[in-house]
């Protein structure tokens, strides 16, 4: 048997992925107690998770060196009823930093967390030759810090979240400072991968410093255990093709822009290419209220339009794969955009204001006197540019060259 021992484990990808390495069939393992499993030792190799990656080293006849400095383990291979413990974290971690080109050299280091996963980092900042490195913790110990200080250390340059603060279902959850007290912040490392992007990760993007998640750590210590389990090497671009996948798979496609240019229409398109579950959100607001936008506007005002709106995005800012056509008003309430933004690429459909004068306005309560889209146009355009991650120019209908022009911009995101 192959498979992951945890806690909690109804929302981990490790299943996927070691699926997606090789035929074997991997299997998720919940248990509270070790003694009786670890006895009887039912397994080939396994990996551990939370919270057991400490628990489980004295059932090891053998420790590599990266456990026995970290005091980590996340990888058992059992030959024979001899158990051989190693550390694939540190390879996933280094493996995400060189792909992402940071560097750790002469570097000040600040990490978040004080459990296991941050002993590896800490130990990979150690061997690649930091300044400094802080450890900031809620309840520190030893030479630790206490995570209310941290706005005080201001030479940070690279911060790394090592907790599940932010994780899903928690995704709002944060550790009430802001990036801006530190003003050499240049990367900021956060090894939650759901959501996508998390509030410190939102945040350090809003403040242009490199933002980057776990995923492609997971991935690849995923893919270096397999390596261990059947004593094999993998390329390189294993890792990246597997990353790649399940990133656009977990990936929601937010379509955003001006009344009457396209977003339903290509919400549809994108369920349909890209396996997403399509997802309308004036549909939806008409489901919620039992009545029609218009009614809506007419009999209760764009307030409560608005608090039904916000409703929404917050819903669906947890889900995954999903293609979501927006009501052009969405952009009014940057919340809305944060939560997009959790799981999902913003794309701006571009569409000119002379185009849209051509488009019958039909059920659309704000624009039934038509000066009003000139005055819409002008007040939406500068936010719907400063929100999105993509934008698409679209002249007129011609719906396969947008198409083609939205399938490029995401290959280009999602490779870089």
């Amino acid at each position: 048997m192959r498979g992951l021992l945890g806690k909690k484990l109804s929302h981990s990808y490790s299943k996927i992925i070691h699926e997606s390495i090789d035929n074997h069939n991997y299997n998720l393992i919940e248990l509270d107690e070790l003694d009786h499993f670890f006895l009887n030792k039912p397994f080939s190799a396994i990996n551990i998770t939370i919270p057991y990656k400490n628990d489980v080293i004295k059932y090891l006849d053998h420790q590599s060196e990266v456990v026995k400095a970290t005091k980590s383990c996340n990888t058992i291979i059992n030959s024979k009823g001899i158990l051989y413990g190693y550390n694939t974290d540190y390879d996933g971690f280094e493996f995400m930093c060189n792909h992402n080109h940071i560097s750790f050299n002469d570097m000040i280091i600040g990490i978040i967390g004080n459990g296991s996963t941050s002993r590896t980092i800490k130990l990979y900042s150690t061997k690649n030759k930091a300044a400094k490195i802080y450890v900031f913790a809620r309840n520190p110990k030893d030479s630790e810090l206490n995570i209310s200080d941290i706005e005080d250390y201001k030479d940070i340059q690279i911060l790394i979240n090592a907790t599940p603060v932010g994780m899903y279902p928690n995704n709002k959850a944060g550790f009430g400072f802001d990036l801006s007290s530190l003003p050499k912040l240049e990367v900021v490392v956060d090894l939650v991968y759901n959501p996508i992007r998390t509030k410190l990760l939102l945040q350090a993007e809003s403040y242009n410093v490199k933002a980057v998640n776990g995923l492609l750590m997971l991935v690849h210590q995923a893919v270096r255990a397999n390596e261990l389990f059947n004593n094999t090497k993998h390329n390189q671009s294993l890792t990246i093709s597997i990353y790649q996948k399940i990133y656009f798979d977990m990936l929601n496609l937010v379509l955003i822009g001006m009344p009457m240019s396209g977003k339903t229409f290509y919400a549809k398109e994108f369920g349909s290419i890209y396996n997403k579950n399509v997802i309308d959100f004036d549909l939806q607001i008409e489901e919620k209220a039992n009545k029609t936008i218009s009614a809506i506007f007419e009999e209760d005002g764009e307030k409560v339009f608005r608090t039904l709106e916000n409703d929404l995005c917050e819903e669906y800012s947890k889900r995954h794969s999903q293609a979501i056509s927006t009501g052009g008003g969405i952009i009014l309430n940057k919340e809305n955009i944060d939560n997009l933004k959790q799981n999902g690429i913003i794309i701006f459909l571009d569409m000119s204001l002379q185009d849209l004068m051509q488009c019958n306005p039909k059920g659309r309560p704000l624009l039934q006197n038509p000066e009003n889209l000139e005055v819409l146009y002008t007040e939406r355009y500068h936010l719907y540019t400063k929100y999105s991650d993509i934008k698409v120019i679209k002249k007129g209908y011609k719906q396969e060259e947008t198409l083609a022009k939205i399938e490029v911009k995401l290959n280009e995101y999602i490779n870089s």
